[in-house]
């Protein structure tokens, strides 16, 4: 099922880019999206410009030059939900991810107390030591993965683009790695026109290679051609797709009906995995997160917990 959701524009990206601070250290070198594109709040490319300086990532144009690739390192912390990591869950099970992170320290810090995985901007400031918190607070990190949207709403500084070429991508996924260590998987920001180029997400798993046993890949169906999921799956990552939307209606209403949905597709299916974002309204619902959770026998879950259990099941 596919949903819409809209941040407010965010303004100054373009000037976040030419500031952000050691981007690249690693390598030397009028229509809107109809769904679910977002775009970042102008306060936290305003915090990036203040706190990040150094070289600028090379433009959306252009290639840099990639020396050798940064070992990914996935956090080796048990999943939060998991009393035994050795343990494989059984039962109902849900994956809460919340997208766009780091904007918003006082969000952040609030999300780490619930049992939910953090998908984290690598362009926001202060992403790595937020990742690290994260961590060692338990949390699942994904890496929240800007690319480029179907319509003219920007995704912000490095996005994907499928004017690059390979190593041009390569270059802007590894080092989005870097910006959130210990990330476990990722998931895309925006990116609907993005996902629904086959050879540009070849490119984005081919700069993973090697870390297929490790990293998780959640598509975040913001367009209904996306092919994100299949190609992941075809390189060998483990590949999941979004299911519920949370905070397309910006409501307290609305958002824990999104919620309800999302429980009762865990119990008729026996997963789901479910989106939404750091919103005032959206945190106050997922206070009680748990408590419904229970409530209705439905396990939550990290995003990496749920795919190695639904790869460990058996062929229905």
């Amino acid at each position: 099922m596919i949903r819409c959701a809209a941040y407010a524009p965010h303004l100054g990206a373009a000037l976040g880019a030419a500031l952000m601070a050691g981007a690249l250290v690693a390598f030397s070198a009028g229509e809107r999206a109809p769904l679910a594109e977002k775009t970042a709040p102008q306060a936290g490319i305003v915090l990036a410009e203040q706190h990040l300086d150094g070289p600028a990532l090379p433009g959306p144009h252009t290639a840099p030059h990639v020396t050798a690739a940064p070992q990914i390192t996935p956090s080796p912390l048990p999943a939060p939900d998991a009393a035994d990591p050795a343990a494989a869950p059984t039962g109902p099970m849900l994956a809460v991810i919340i997208d766009d992170v780091g904007l918003d320290r006082a969000a952040a810090e609030r999300l780490m107390e619930m049992p939910v995985t953090l998908a984290i901007l690598p362009y926001a400031a202060g992403a790595p030591e937020l990742a690290q918190a994260a961590n060692s607070a338990g949390r699942e990190v994904f890496v929240h993965l800007p690319m480029e949207p179907g319509g003219v709403d920007d995704p912000g500084p490095f996005a994907l683009s499928r004017s690059q070429d390979a190593r041009a991508i390569a270059a802007r996924v590894r080092w989005a790695f870097t910006r959130v260590p210990g990330a476990s998987g990722f998931n895309n920001h925006m990116g609907s026109g993005f996902t629904a180029d086959r050879a540009a997400m070849d490119a984005v798993f081919a700069a993973l290679a090697g870390q297929e046993g490790q990293l998780v890949f959640v598509d975040s169906l913001t367009g209904p051609r996306s092919v994100a999921a299949r190609a992941g799956s075809d390189a060998g990552f483990a590949a999941l797709r979004r299911d519920v939307f949370l905070d397309v209606e910006r409501s307290d209403a609305a958002i824990s009906a999104r919620l309800d949905e999302a429980l009762e597709m865990a119990l008729a299916r026996g997963h789901a995995v479910t989106i939404g974002h750091p919103y005032p309204e959206t945190l106050s619902v997922l206070e009680r997160l748990e408590e419904r959770a229970a409530a209705r026998g439905v396990r939550l879950v990290s995003v990496s917990t749920l795919a190695g259990a639904l790869e460990a099941r058996p062929p229905s």
